[in-house]
């Protein structure tokens, strides 16, 4: 039983990450102006942090949301 419930705890906080790191990206490039329903949906739908965390670096440095997509292909 604790081990499932364990199991459902470290489940439950990555997908908490996930969900953060995605939410910072999605504010960082709306400083850059509008984002598309499209790229707002595959951010959210991402669930890998090691791939959001790249995101998110991209997305810190990028000049445009056009930038910032084309990396993220």
């Amino acid at each position: 039983m604790k081990d499932e419930l364990d199991a459902k705890w470290a489940e439950g906080f990555a997908e908490g990450r996930a969900l953060g790191r995605a939410l910072v990206i999605l504010d960082l490039l709306k400083d850059l102006g509008e984002v598309s329903e499209e790229l707002q949906r595959k951010i959210m739908e991402q669930s890998d942090t090691e791939v959001l965390n790249q995101w998110l670096i991209y997305a810190a440095w990028a000049d445009t949301i056009q930038e910032f997509e084309q990396k993220i292909q």
